[in-house]
């Protein structure tokens, strides 16, 4: 069993989750996979920021004192992008998805229909294997539901589903999440919240509470739709079939600065990374005005039906703009 010991300021303390509960060899320096967790090469730009590995510290090499391999749930628009990105150039030598820091797990996990870039921490567990995981140090970061619907939205609509300034052709995807098509309403703050109201409205049809297909409301299935209890949640990315954490620590996006200390305490790495180097990484801002901008009484509530576990467990709530912290977007 991994240790359920208290967590800090800013973290999530492990237990049932959901709605209200889900039941639903050496690494080299210059040897990262790229393949293996970024999104690969991209004509769009839509790849990970390709960063130079800094020195790994003696007592951080594999084997050393303070050494720990170190599994990362990616949750989609909630830091992560930027988070991996200072794992590649930090910490490679740590990460459980790099191939000799667990091998064949790349492998594994492609068969379970899954990559490590999103997969959830129980296929990414099954991929590993239940010792390697529970024996290093795991966590993911979470972000106010609002928010990251916001965030999503433009994200997709400026790059996957189709940028008009740019002229990019839209992927499939974007059809089977309702996505609108671009335009020059994009342009426009009040057409696109029309448009986003309109895209959440049609989200919640396409993809009802409790239906097999309800994770597409906020997040495309990466694989994960796999187990059963994977939901609109961010909270179903963490938990086993019975609820249960299989992460050691779950951050708040929004505490990531207040808890840097203790995440470089965790990953030896990441002693010598600067918290402002999560901005200068984030290859993929959406640009957009204040979440709260976009939202009428009845999306709001919307989307806190789906994410009414992470409402319950991480404390967020809808803020005004003057009371919210800085994000990456």
């Amino acid at each position: 069993m991994m240790n359920r010991g208290s967590v800090g300021r800013g973290s999530v303390n492990r237990g049932s989750v959901g709605r209200g509960s889900v039941n639903r060899g050496s690494v080299g320096r210059g040897s990262v996979n790229r393949g293996s967790v970024g999104r690969g090469s991209s004509s769009r730009g839509r790849g990970l920021t390709v960063v130079k590995p800094a020195p790994i510290h003696p007592d951080c090499e594999r084997g050393a004192r303070d050494y720990r391999r170190v599994g990362f749930v990616h949750v989609n628009k909630a830091g992560g992008t930027a988070m991996i990105a200072l794992m590649r150039k930090y910490a490679m030598h740590q990460a459980l998805w790099h191939p000799a820091v667990a091998p064949g797990a790349t492998q594994r996990i492609g068969a379970l229909g899954s990559r490590f870039f999103h997969a959830s921490a129980n296929l990414q567990r099954e991929a590993v294997g239940r010792e390697a995981w529970e024996s290093s140090y795991t966590f993911g970061l979470v972000r106010n539901p609002w928010s990251r619907h916001v965030s999503n939205f433009f994200f997709l609509m400026q790059s996957f589903c189709g940028n008009a300034t740019v002229g990019a052709p839209r992927v499939r995807f974007c059809d089977e999440r309702v996505m609108p098509n671009s335009g020059p309403w994009m342009l426009d703050t009040q057409q696109a919240a029309r448009r986003f109201r309109q895209w959440v409205l049609a989200s919640a049809s396409a993809f009802p509470l409790g239906s097999p297909k309800e994770h597409l409301f906020s997040a495309r299935s990466h694989g994960n739709e796999r187990d059963p209890w994977f939901n609109a949640s961010q909270a179903s990315w963490f938990t086993d079939a019975r609820g249960r954490d299989l992460v050691q620590e779950i951050i708040r996006l929004e505490d990531l600065e207040a808890s840097w200390p203790r995440l470089q305490r965790a990953i030896c790495g990441l002693r010598h990374a600067r918290y402002s180097e999560m901005h200068e990484l984030n290859p993929n801002p959406s640009t957009h005005e204040h979440y709260s901008s976009y939202y009428d009484d009845q999306t709001r509530d919307l989307v806190a039906k789906y994410a009414a576990g992470d409402l319950t467990r991480f404390g967020y709530r809808f803020e005004t703009p003057a009371a919210a912290p800085a994000r990456l977007s």
